[in-house]
């Protein structure tokens, strides 16, 4: 009596099998409940005749699953798949129960999908740089430049801190555009300003530690925040900035306070003098620390750029946090901190954990580009460019004024929030446009009666930013009457 030569194995699409063929069908019928625990296989040499290959590429797979726990050998009985891989098949998943869900935090957090960019821009999301304008072979010219410069140094590690001709050119930079003066050693680079609030949260504060955050606020200040366990204190926002009078009893306590205060995200309102100097007073006070995220200082239209909050600051308790990412390009992924100089290698340390470094042939380049004039130039070219866009859109909004719609007159940055005190009627624009329009009341630690629309137009062009606008107005006309 003939002894039975196992199940039939899986085909190989291929016009020419291979060993890894060989192995990712097998491996693959084992794991899709194909071929059965406790199954036989074929003996080797029927194996190599079924696929047509040598029979020492097939002795080669079956050791192969075999260590790795698929099959079973034993001499003089054959190979079998083992039982265990009953335990993985579909069937014996989906006995096992739901599955398990993400964390609360988790959870709260995913929700938060303000930070992310779309894939397409067009009205209204279209907050990021337009790269249109971007000189592209320049940059291209000093990415060769700074290749050849660092050598095969690019492909090792790089100083967490930053590389230090980027911080150099940072902190000269920061000097001339916004009046802040910092030496090198208490710069510190980051991928994006998400990135450097991430690790401040992580250094600065305990669980349960209180921060006082502007109401309403950047919904990734808020997130890192949150993961570092704090509680937040919103105060709201009016016309001059952060209401730092009317804080929260809490706030008082507040072991860090985070604002925008040059273009408060997302009203645009700029932050007066006096709330400044009283927002100073309270951090020398309690010893508490002052973020200042100036996330688009560079792009002010009418006159020169508002005094950074920092450059006020006597005590040192003032933390800077800018981007390179809005002047340049979002793939770029240089943003910055200026911190004092003691959090220094601490923040460096927390770096190491997050991600490690960033690339140093991008910091060369980036340094290049700044040293050699590059940067201020193409800012002055922008600023043109986003002012010539802000001015059109506002021009294009205007017959809502005459609807109750209302917007800030600070001219700066790349997006636009037009406000209404009723905010169903706000969200039924929102609803009956075809726009990608942000509410405001999504921004909002504490409810409100009124809200708004988020307008991004940075990326926008004349063409797409008129069109958008047009239907903006329509549809709030049309739900009016």
């Amino acid at each position: 009596m003939r002894r039975p030569q196992g199940v039939l194995l899986p085909p190989v699409s291929a016009a020419r099998v291979r060993r890894g063929d060989v192995y990712r069908a097998l491996r693959a019928a084992v794991l899709d409940g194909t071929l059965r625990s406790g199954e036989r296989l074929p003996s080797t040499r029927q194996a190599a005749a079924d696929y047509r290959v040598s029979r020492g590429m097939v002795e080669e797979v079956f050791a192969q699953l075999t260590e790795e726990g698929f099959l079973e050998r034993a001499v003089g009985r054959g190979t079998y798949v083992a039982p265990t891989v009953s335990r993985l098949s579909p069937a014996a998943k989906a006995k096992s129960g739901q599955q398990r869900s993400p964390s609360r935090r988790g959870q709260r957090v995913a929700a938060n999908a303000a930070c992310r960019e779309p894939d397409v821009a067009r009205p209204f999301n279209a907050g990021t740089a337009d790269t249109r304008e971007f000189p592209w072979k320049i940059w291209q010219r000093l990415q060769g430049r700074a290749a050849r410069e660092l050598g095969q140094a690019a492909l090792n590690f790089a100083d967490p801190r930053g590389l230090p001709q980027l911080r150099e050119a940072i902190a000269r930079y920061l000097a001339q555009f916004r009046g802040i003066r910092c030496g090198s050693g208490q710069v510190i680079v980051f991928n994006s300003a998400q990135q450097a609030l991430h690790a401040l949260a992580v250094l600065l504060l305990d669980r349960g530690d209180a921060v006082w955050m502007e109401d309403p606020c950047y919904p990734g200040a808020r997130a890192a925040f949150e993961l570092a366990g704090a509680g937040i204190l919103g105060s709201p926002v009016d016309d001059k900035g952060l209401c730092v009078d009317t804080g929260p009893p809490r706030a008082a306590r507040a072991r860090l306070a985070y604002l925008t205060p040059s273009h408060q995200y997302p009203t645009g309102v700029a932050m007066s003098l006096e709330r400044r100097i009283t927002l100073l007073d309270w951090a020398a006070r309690n010893h508490s620390w002052v973020l200042e995220d100036d996330y688009d200082g560079e792009f002010r239209y009418e006159g020169q750029a508002l005094t950074a909050l920092y450059s006020l600051d006597t005590q040192a308790r003032v933390l800077y946090v800018g981007t390179l990412n809005k002047a340049m390009f979002a793939s770029l992924r240089l943003a910055y901190a200026v911190v004092p100089g003691d959090l220094v290698e601490p923040l460096a340390n927390i770096r190491t954990q997050l991600d490690g470094f960033t690339a140093a042939a991008a910091q060369l380049g980036m340094a290049l580009f700044m040293d050699d004039g590059h940067l201020s130039s193409h800012l002055r070219r922008m600023r043109v460019v986003y002012g010539a866009k802000r001015a059109m859109l506002v021009h294009e909004l205007a017959p809502l004024a005459a609807l109750g719609w209302t917007w800030p007159r600070n001219a700066a940055g790349m997006h636009l929030l037009v406000r209404h005190e009723r905010g169903d009627y706000v969200r039924a624009v929102a609803a009956a446009s075809s726009l990608e329009l942000a509410l405001l009341s999504s921004y909002r630690i504490a409810r409100t009666s009124g809200d708004g629309l988020f307008l991004r137009f940075g990326a926008l062009d004349a063409a797409g930013l008129r069109a958008g606008a047009e239907e903006l107005v329509a549809t709030a006309k049309q739900i009016k009457r």
